[in-house]
Order: structure tokens, then sequence, then C-alpha cells
């Protein structure tokens, strides 16, 4: 039941999203259309880029506390970071294919 309303609540973030675009290009043209998606990009990847440092200073931090042998830790570590690539937070590692 939960998906299904996390399911309903992204949808509804994205009709939402959608209609403030349509909404500022009629109101302002073409230009305050574009200006709105650029601004959208540049968040989400402000976004992405603020993850996925915060990701690595936590794996740092780990690694300095001694924390990476502790498999408990780690696994709570790796849900936490496929979450995040699932809900589209953090990007796939080149390196890790």
């Amino acid at each position: 039941m939960s998906e299904e309303r996390d399911g309903k609540k992204e949808n509804l973030l994205n009709k939402l999203n959608s209609s403030f675009i349509d909404f500022v290009g009629n109101a302002f043209g073409e230009s305050g259309k574009d200006f709105i998606e650029d601004t959208s990009e540049k968040i989400k990847d402000f976004s992405s880029q603020s993850i996925k440092k915060f990701m690595e200073f936590s794996d740092s931090v780990l690694d300095n506390l001694k924390l990476t042998d502790n498999d408990q830790v780690m696994k709570m570590r790796d849900s936490v970071e496929d979450l995040l690539k699932q809900a589209g937070l953090l990007e796939e590692d080149e390196e890790e294919f």
C-alpha cells in the first residue's frame, strides 16, 4: 500500500511540474518555459552531485572508523545506495560494470 501511495505522490508531482511549466509557458512565452526547464535540470544535477558527494563522504567516514569490516553497516550503506539509485537520485557508476 505504501508503494501505491508513493506512486500516486510521484504521479501528482509530475502532473504539478508539467502544469507549472505549461503555466509559465503560457504566461511568459517560450523563453519563460525554457528558463523553468533549464532551472529544473540544474536543480536535478545539483541534487545528484550533492548526494554523490555525501555518499563519498560517508564512505570516507566508514573507512576511517574502520566500519567497512562490519557487515551490518555495509549492508545498510548498500541498501541506502540502492534506494537512491532506484529513485534516480544517484547514478550508476561506470566502474561498477
